[in-house]
């Protein structure tokens, strides 16, 4: 049986220590995939029944089979399942042959799918390590695998060149450049990940993860458009790092990446497998590839939200 998460159900995840397994998912702010989740978490969310948060468990009488969460990133429209945890012991890769509990991990993607979509959830985002088997199970609860990201990271102290130069008409992100940052996205992402990301400005805005502490954002400008976009935040000790170019400048990579270095300490960079001019300078620079996720997305029917008027897509 499969419920939602009421108080009693995170009380009695706290008494039974459950689950006790990693955590299957990856999401941006754990990517290792081995976190172990702290049960205080379960009766702080419980307490607080949050619209944005949707968490699942399945039981067989006293015995816990399995747990799912999701949240809503910026805006509703877009959700990401960044928990998923399951009893036993799942094979390494999706090579060694089935998996004799994938029922419990398959009920419960699609038991979250259904609840996120009762909450307006239009795309609901899955990062899991590539070779991990429930990326079939995934696919087989809807998902689609977009792209790869490559997590590369270097654990030196020091990473590029001091004093790297920046780029002309290198400024600090503003609210005003959201629109013209959708026009960067749109001209420098494949057609199919803007597809599945989503196709209009709201879509991709809600798409985002909500800025953390200490985030920083520049924007290179040139003849009055968006050419460059860099994004700094800190995850624990290191720094995350993520650049966007248009197509017309290329020459811009290199300035942002190295610009980046330049600030030194540990940095990791989830770099997507359309970006490979990234990860080549990185790897130029001493980082190493030390894991490699795929990204799946689900797409949601739309409830109507009023008599004869519900969302669509251009």
């Amino acid at each position: 049986m499969m419920q939602n998460f009421p108080i009693s159900e995170a009380l009695r995840c706290v008494l039974l220590n459950t689950p006790r397994g990693p955590n299957l998912a990856c999401p941006r702010n754990g990517p290792s995939g081995a976190s172990l989740l702290k049960n205080a978490a379960f009766l702080k969310e419980a307490l607080g029944q949050r619209r944005d948060r949707v968490t699942l468990a399945r039981w067989e009488g006293s015995q816990f089979r399995g747990l799912v969460s999701a949240h809503a990133r910026r805006g509703y429209r877009v959700w990401e399942v960044d928990r998923l945890y399951i009893s036993g012991d799942p094979p390494k890769s999706r090579a060694n042959g089935s998996w004799a509990i994938d029922t419990a991990a398959l009920e419960l993607l699609e038991g979250v799918i259904e609840a996120a979509g009762t909450r307006y959830a239009e795309r609901i985002f899955l990062r899991l390590p590539s070779e991990s088997p429930i990326v079939l199970l995934a696919r087989r609860a809807g998902f689609f695998p977009y792209f790869e990201e490559l997590l590369v990271q270097s654990r030196e102290r020091r990473l590029g060149p001091d004093g790297a130069p920046a780029p002309a008409g290198l400024t600090e992100r503003q609210p005003q450049d959201d629109y013209p940052l959708f026009q960067l996205f749109s001209a420098a992402t494949p057609q199919a990940v803007r597809a599945a990301m989503g196709t209009t400005f709201d879509q991709w805005r809600d798409a985002h993860e909500p800025h953390s502490r200490g985030r920083r954002e520049w924007i290179v400008s040139s003849n009055g458009r968006i050419t460059g976009w860099l994004g700094i935040s800190r995850v624990r000790r290191a720094k995350e790092a993520e650049v966007l170019v248009h197509p017309d400048c290329s020459d811009l990579w290199r300035g942002l990446v190295e610009l980046t270095l330049s600030h030194g300490g540990r940095q990791r960079w989830l770099v997507p497998d359309y970006q490979t001019i990234t990860a080549d300078i990185l790897l130029g620079h001493g980082f190493h590839e030390t894991a490699r996720f795929t990204i799946l997305i689900k797409t949601v029917a739309v409830p109507v939200m009023s008599l004869g008027m519900a969302p669509v897509e251009a």
